[in-house]
């Protein structure tokens, strides 16, 4: 997607995000299988994740997520054309979520359906509802990524030391091209099935890695450049346009490589990694909503988000933060 001048805008006038209410650090986690010596759990990087209770579903936190989201943008769910909801740790049968995230919310007259797509589902839900909003039937969708992720990890191995749960949510609107809210510039899409078989979940539901560590941390950065860099490339930028970059928290080792793979300094990169976890495709989302509360990102700022997922996927966004209402979670 392009924007061209004269068409309507697609507008980013919502943003909301949820945690679970326990949170464990590193004290209150179950016992490993084996100890963990201090200076891995400094290398694994996150001091603090959220365990979903019995009250917070996938549904239950998208709700939470998309409420807020609404909330900041004034607007009503009644009101609502589209409900996307990304989820893969609790993928099932029948029925989907998102009916059910749309009925709780009481978006009564929107279509909804539910994403995949692994860690790079909030990023596709995006660029597939401003596709949507193009078109003049549609004027607002709620995109809302909700994971359990704490729940793809063995228990007792040291995934538990960085997967957690969490939700996140974008509220979306066309718009002319005065329109507020922050603007959605462009989006990139991409997949590699040559990469489809180095993640996946085992008959037990832990979510088993079949690469190299290393390997995956080059890969995942690797896939990251290349969609950011053809995205800014098409939109004549460059990284030097951009005020943060905020990916996918993925790992520690992700993160050092997308580092060194975009050849940017660290403290541009922002990341609430280390006191949310790795909460997948709501990872954007929740650290976005974070960094907004802490006053470090600001209106006017041009945010690239990207992130990749086991399958292989890799999306890319690029937009500008507009005048939100204040967060309704805490920095």
């Amino acid at each position: 997607m392009q924007h061209h001048p004269g068409t309507h805008d697609v507008r980013i006038t919502g943003l909301g995000s949820y945690l679970p209410a326990l949170m464990h650090d590193n004290a209150t986690l179950p016992p490993l299988d084996e100890p963990i010596a201090p200076g891995d759990l400094d290398r694994i990087g996150v001091d603090r994740r959220g365990w979903a209770g019995t009250q917070e579903g996938v549904a239950e936190m998208a709700v939470f997520a998309a409420r807020r989201a609404l909330a900041r943008a004034g607007a009503d769910a009644a009101d609502l054309d589209v409900v996307i909801l990304t989820n893969w740790t609790q993928r099932r049968y029948l029925p989907d979520f998102a009916p059910t995230v749309a009925r709780l919310l009481g978006a009564r007259r929107a279509f909804a359906h539910d994403l995949g797509c692994a860690c790079a589902g909030f990023l596709y839900g995006v660029g597939i509802a401003s596709e949507l909003l193009r078109n003049p039937r549609y004027r607002r969708a709620v995109v809302v990524a909700s994971e359990q992720t704490s729940r793809r990890a063995r228990p007792g191995s040291r995934g538990t030391l960085i997967l957690g749960d969490g939700a996140g949510a974008f509220v979306l609107e066309r718009a002319a091209g005065d329109g507020s809210g922050g603007r959605l510039i462009d989006y990139e899409l991409a997949c590699d099935g040559e990469y489809a078989g180095i993640m996946e979940i085992t008959d037990a539901g832990w979510i088993d890695t079949r690469i190299a560590q290393r390997e995956l941390c080059e890969l995942a950065a690797r896939s990251i450049a290349e969609v950011s860099r053809r995205l800014l490339a098409r939109n004549q930028r460059t990284l030097t346009d951009v005020t943060w970059v905020i990916p996918h928290s993925g790992t520690a080792g992700v993160q050092a490589a997308i580092v060194r793979a975009l050849a940017l300094p660290a403290e541009r990169i922002l990341t609430n990694y280390a006191s949310v976890g790795n909460v997948s495709s709501a990872s954007i989302p929740v650290a976005l909503d974070h960094f907004i509360a802490q006053g470090r990102v600001r209106p006017g700022d041009v945010v690239l988000s990207a992130a990749v997922g086991g399958g292989w996927y890799a999306a890319a966004a690029l937009y500008t933060i507009g005048e939100l209402a204040p967060s309704l979670v805490a920095a």
